[in-house]
């Protein structure tokens, strides 16, 4: 939801500065991906899982149609003039939106500390998502549409964080199943969508950001969790 606010406000961005807190988003992604495997030691089985994460979110990625701001529509042919762009774009961010959801519900059942750092190294990459998500909608002089994306975004990972919580207290060991699934996801996300989006014109500034990305994420770790 924080995403929105300077879209609303009608704060300009160059595609550089675009560009670089992608990169950023990715950086945060990936560490937290990462940090997940490392932290929650399930062994070979949950590198399998992470792997299952990884297929499953690139079979979605082309059978669920969406749009994205830099490479445009995805997915099957058929809907791409049946649905609407609003739908498409939030098909987009549920996408985005449930990996990470579940990633936070699943590292606070492992440790609560670790939930924490986890949730606001997500949250942060979160206002980035949230912004390029409503950039075009406010473009297109449609705030309230922005707006109300946005709280579809933020009500799916939510969804997801309370859904994995749960499950993971009533089955022991589905956390650390959850928690691999949830990093493969997210990864394929940078590898498949962020960094070629963002190193096709600027990668000196999305580079950065990814590296910027990281360390935040591991500080957040360090120091919190």
């Amino acid at each position: 939801m924080v995403g929105i606010i300077p879209v609303l406000a009608g704060f300009k961005f160059t595609d550089k500065s675009i560009d670089a807190t992608l990169g950023f988003s990715g950086g945060v992604m990936v560490a937290v991906s990462f940090s997940m495997i490392y932290e929650t030691g399930g062994g070979i089985l949950q590198h399998l899982f992470f792997a299952v994460g990884f297929t499953a979110m690139w079979i979605l990625e082309a059978i669920v149609p969406h749009e994205h701001m830099i490479k445009g529509y995805e997915g099957p042919v058929f809907f791409r003039q049946k649905l609407k762009m609003a739908w498409l774009i939030a098909f987009s961010m549920i996408l985005h939106n449930i990996p990470e959801g579940l990633t936070v519900g699943s590292s606070t059942i492992i440790d609560q500390a670790l939930g924490f750092s986890t949730a606001i190294a997500i949250g942060l990459q979160d206002i980035v998502e949230g912004f390029m998500a409503g950039l075009p909608y406010v473009i297109m002089g449609r705030r309230m549409s922005a707006l109300l994306l946005s709280l579809l975004a933020a009500s799916a990972e939510a969804g997801a964080a309370l859904a994995s919580g749960y499950i993971g207290t009533l089955y022991k060991g589905l956390d650390t199943i959850l928690a691999g699934v949830s990093s493969g996801a997210m990864v394929f996300i940078v590898a498949h969508e962020i960094i070629p989006e963002t190193h096709r014109e600027h990668s000196s500034e999305s580079t950065m950001g990814i590296l910027l990305g990281v360390m935040a994420a591991l500080l957040l770790e360090y120091y919190l969790g």
